[in-house]
């Protein structure tokens, strides 16, 4: 039998398994898709914005001069603005926007791929305390509605990315460390609130909890791998803006058109960015 693929697994197809597991399996492993409504025209102009915005920073500190004049949007230069009088701080060590970690989760059943946890970091700070011990300090940017920090501690975004770096953040050093989940933080700057950036602090007993978690989620997706149930969400509000109802016999007269949502377009985008990656890029971080 041929060795079967690892199954990618980021912070959406965490979400979307919690949501539904039938929507996981049409869309995650059946590769199907039907067509929504555009969004908005403000909704979709927010998001470009966004994304445009990340990609400011990420020249920001790569340690590229940024344009303003290139910054077409007034909306751009606000943040841009904002960010540059934040006074956020910043810790000494090395500087990797935009920098992506895996770590590979074995299955104890060949009938059942493994998974490849993923994680892309708006910006990670490595670097050593005044003891010589290794710190990673995690920066995400965002334009959207602040949250307060217990909504961010919920969040599969934080929990999946602390989680990562708490298990394989040792390969950001060159002989590789081991890093304590007391030396992980993770920033949270919105540009909405830019001079209130929500910080989260981990912990080896948060880090216990977390990735007991993760990893019954992925016992559940086994689970559904063997018995092939992927059963559908009692929450009907959730099949009005989902774009696989068609599928699954619960698309009536005021839901047989609906619009796109910005979560769905979220899903999108992470999908093109591991299906885009090469296979040397997927190679698992930590084996």
């Amino acid at each position: 039998m041929a060795e079967q693929k690892s199954l990618v697994i980021g912070q959406t197809r965490l979400r979307v398994f919690e949501i539904c597991r039938r929507r996981f399996q049409l869309h995650y492993l059946r590769k199907l898709y039907w067509p929504a409504e555009p969004l908005p025209d403000k909704t979709q102009a927010a998001i470009t914005y966004g994304q445009q915005f990340h990609r400011v920073l990420e020249r920001h500190f790569l340690g590229l001069a940024v344009d303003e004049a290139s910054l077409t949007s007034s909306l751009l230069r606000q943040w841009w603005l904002a960010f540059q009088n934040s006074g956020l701080k910043f810790p000494n060590g090395r500087f990797l926007p935009e920098h992506k970690l895996s770590l590979i989760v074995p299955s104890p059943n060949p009938a059942v791929p493994s998974f490849l946890l993923v994680g892309r970091f708006d910006l990670l700070v490595v670097g050593e305390d005044e003891e010589n011990g290794p710190f990673v300090h995690v920066y995400d940017w965002k334009t959207s509605r602040p949250q307060s920090v217990s909504e961010l501690q919920g969040l599969w975004q934080t929990r999946l990315y602390l989680a990562l770096l708490a298990e394989g953040g040792g390969v950001l050093w060159p002989n590789g460390r081991s890093l304590k989940p007391e030396a992980i933080t993770m920033t949270y700057w919105f540009t909405q609130e830019p001079d209130k950036p929500r910080i989260i602090r981990y912990s080896q007993t948060e880090h216990a909890r977390n990735w007991a978690d993760i990893q019954a989620v992925l016992s559940e997706i086994r689970t559904e791998f063997l018995e092939g149930e992927w059963p559908l969400t009692d929450d009907r509000t959730i099949c009005r803006q989902c774009m696989f109802q068609v599928y699954c016999g619960r698309q009536t007269a005021e839901t047989a058109v609906f619009p796109a949502t910005e979560a769905m377009l979220e899903e999108e985008t992470e999908d093109e960015l591991w299906a885009s990656l090469t296979d040397t890029e997927l190679e698992p971080d930590i084996p």
